[in-house]
């Protein structure tokens, strides 16, 4: 079974525009992520996104939800309501928001800055990811196969980890055991012999 990640990021940064269409209540706009800077993590590791990430990445059926609520539809790609462009500082979105009451809550609380974070959901591809040793252990993502989601949310930090990712983590702390392992094994047997 392939999991799902998510990525939390407090940008602060969402900006708001108004709309004139009356199907819309406004845009807002902002980064959904951002290369190279860490995630807000209450976790057991730190998590950076590669600038390279994003290559070959389909964005054509993207959905852009409140809370990762597949119920709390924002916009979509394919609809035209959610644009999304890759540059240089990152994920990039452009978002109309619609004029339902979900849409002007969610707009309405964007505005008064009650919600400034964003996160997204992901498909890591295999191989995808690599991890350092620091104060805490560094994640780095490095290639995504799919990109699920973006979301507006209101906690922009890491409240818990999936299954993939706890996978991962356990491995890096794995190897990192055998690496200790083995050179306690190499100091002993090279100290026994000379």
């Amino acid at each position: 079974m392939i999991e799902i990640e998510q990525h939390h990021v407090d940008n602060g940064e969402l900006e708001v525009r108004s709309s004139s269409d009356g199907k819309f209540v406004g845009q807002i706009a902002g980064y959904a992520l951002k290369f190279g800077k860490p995630s807000i993590s209450r976790g057991k590791f730190v998590e950076y996104i590669h600038a390279g990430a994003f290559n070959g990445v389909d964005l054509t059926e993207v959905l852009a939800l409140f809370e990762h609520n597949y119920a709390s539809l924002l916009g979509r790609v394919d609809a035209g309501t959610l644009s999304l462009n890759v540059d240089d500082v990152g994920l990039h979105f452009v978002l109309d928001i619609p004029d339902t009451t979900l849409g002007r809550d969610v707009y309405n609380n964007v505005k008064l800055g009650n919600l400034k974070g964003m996160s997204f959901s992901f498909h890591l591809a295999k191989g995808g990811d690599e991890w350092k040793q620091g104060e805490k252990p560094i994640r780095i993502i490095n290639k995504i196969k799919s990109l699920e989601e973006i979301s507006v949310v209101s906690v922009p930090a890491y409240e818990d980890t999936s299954v993939q990712v706890t996978r991962s983590l356990n491995a890096f702390f794995d190897e990192q055991n055998e690496q200790n392992y083995r050179e306690k094994v190499r100091i002993y047997l090279g100290g026994s012999h000379g």
